[in-house]
């Protein structure tokens, strides 16, 4: 887990310090930060077993271009909840930034809130 989290902030870095100032990212590469922005919120999820469903719970994700949450994520209660939910702020912010940049348009569909989690497999399910 670690290692994974090691390599997503230097990806990260040499996006973000590859560039002079006066270049801007392209759509494609802010596209690429925002995708590795979530999959390590995904890597801290998978790092812990679904064994007990009473210690999981969800939030929601990202930042629809008409507006609400892209979607919604579980995730154990048992990990850093404080920085996680961090990562997700800051990943719903960059999305929404994203979205206004690019002019980016999106179905305006409401998702509807799960109630509950339950583990299947290992895994967590949002029902």
């Amino acid at each position: 887990m670690k290692h994974l989290k090691f390599v997503a902030i230097v990806l990260l870095s040499l996006v973000c310090f590859s560039c002079n100032d006066d270049d801007e990212l392209t759509q494609e590469q802010e596209a690429q930060n925002l995708l590795l922005m979530f999959t390590e919120i995904e890597g801290l999820v998978a790092s812990v077993d679904c064994t007990d469903a009473s210690e999981w719970t969800f939030t929601d994700y990202g930042s629809k271009a008409c507006g609400g949450p892209s979607g919604y994520i579980a995730y154990p209660t048992t990990i850093d909840t404080a920085l996680f939910l961090e990562k997700i702020a800051a990943h719903k912010t960059a999305q929404r930034q994203f979205n206004e940049k690019w002019g980016v348009i999106s179905d305006c569909s409401i998702l509807p809130q799960p109630s509950t989690v339950s583990c299947v497999d290992g895994k967590p399910v949002l029902e």
